[in-house]
């Protein structure tokens, strides 16, 4: 062999073992990451703590470019806008698209379910650990499984008119944003007016309507205590609607080490989320204090009667998802099932499809 060659061989061997270990070495990523909210809203708190742990966890290796509050992804566009990869990461909500992922909000049909918020974020992420068909239906469009599952305090009305009991509630009309509540506040005579919230403080101050149903949280947030006095803690429901989102594409590049990375940067953003939650209602309920706003607590006799009078809510949803060919009951029995194992009982027993 000429020495030339020789040399040229050796070279082309070296540089061979040194670009195995270079190749499988983990690369530098800058992520496209949207949310619909402000980056102080309380609502995108659990997606800022995600971005924040991701680029912590990884020393800076993985970046993320951040669109606030609309300004690359508005509300109605969140699914479509993950799903064809506008953006990396999103702000997830699944009541946010519930004709296209209807799964995912659940929780809202189940009446008078457990009101600590903690726990129905640990009910939520269990079920989705447990039923592959919750993520099934975001990998429909494109989406990765959900790496967070973040809660709101209960629904709770605040109005304008005194409340006192049940009966109070005959004939008001009462704003809410999820269709689930219509044959709720039905079946106490009352009039349901479905708006999104932004409408809900010009709809209150110009007497549009009687009350508005909303988390605390969300009610302070739009400054609702301004206009209506008399806060009723009723309970409706405590659903589980905010989430973290990965494009599917951009979840399948990632190396499995990235992806562990989301996982646990995942669970503690959630955690990071229900603390803020916490001090944030602390500040709200201060805020109501301030502005004299009376709190009403519904009787448990109330909730009782109220319950007794609505149509099977949770039934009447597992019907309906069975009859599109998802599996309706499935879920319904599951999520009893775990909020039997909180402790937790319904005021009526709804039908589990056992």
């Amino acid at each position: 062999m000429k020495p030339k060659s020789a040399i040229l061989l050796f070279a082309t061997l070296i540089h061979g073992l040194i670009a195995i270990p270079m190749a499988s070495a983990q690369s530098p990523m800058t992520l496209r990451a949207g949310s619909p909210f402000p980056e102080t809203h309380v609502l995108a708190a659990g997606t800022r703590a995600f971005l924040d742990a991701v680029e912590s966890k990884s020393d800076g290796r993985i970046k993320f470019q951040r669109f606030w509050a609309g300004t690359l992804v508005k509300p109605a566009e969140v699914l479509e806008s993950t799903s064809k990869g506008v953006v990396d990461v999103v702000n997830g909500l699944w009541i946010y698209a519930p004709g296209k992922i209807p799964l995912g909000s659940f929780e809202y049909n189940f009446v008078f379910n457990d009101p600590q918020w903690r726990v129905q974020s640990k009910i939520k992420r269990e079920m989705y650990a447990q039923l592959p068909e919750l993520n099934a239906e975001l990998a429909k469009f494109n989406i990765a499984p959900a790496l967070q599952f973040g809660a709101l305090t209960s629904y709770d009305i605040i109005s304008r008119k005194p409340i006192k009991t049940l009966d109070d509630l005959r004939g008001l009309r009462i704003a809410h944003t999820p269709t689930e509540y219509v044959p709720v506040f039905s079946s106490a005579g009352a009039a349901s007016v479905v708006m999104p919230a932004g409408e809900m403080y010009q709809s209150l101050e110009r007497g549009v309507v009687d009350a508005v149903a909303l988390p605390l949280e969300l009610m302070y947030a739009f400054k609702l205590h301004e206009v209506a006095k008399t806060y009723v803690v009723t309970g409706i429901s405590t659903p589980v609607p905010i989430s973290v989102w990965v494009n599917l594409d951009t979840w399948k590049r990632l190396t499995a080490a990235d992806q562990k990375l989301f996982v646990e940067a995942g669970k503690e953003a959630e955690q990071s989320y229900l603390t803020n939650l916490e001090s944030y209602l602390e500040k709200a309920k201060q805020e109501f204090e301030k502005a004299h706003v009376t709190t009403v607590n519904m009787s448990d006799a109330d909730k009782t009667r109220w319950a007794a009078t609505m149509p099977d809510v949770p039934a009447q949803w597992a019907e309906k998802m069975e009859n599109i060919g998802l599996p309706g009951w499935k879920i319904v029995s599951k999520y009893m099932e775990l909020s039997g194992k909180e402790g937790w009982q319904f005021p009526r027993k709804w039908r589990d499809g056992k």
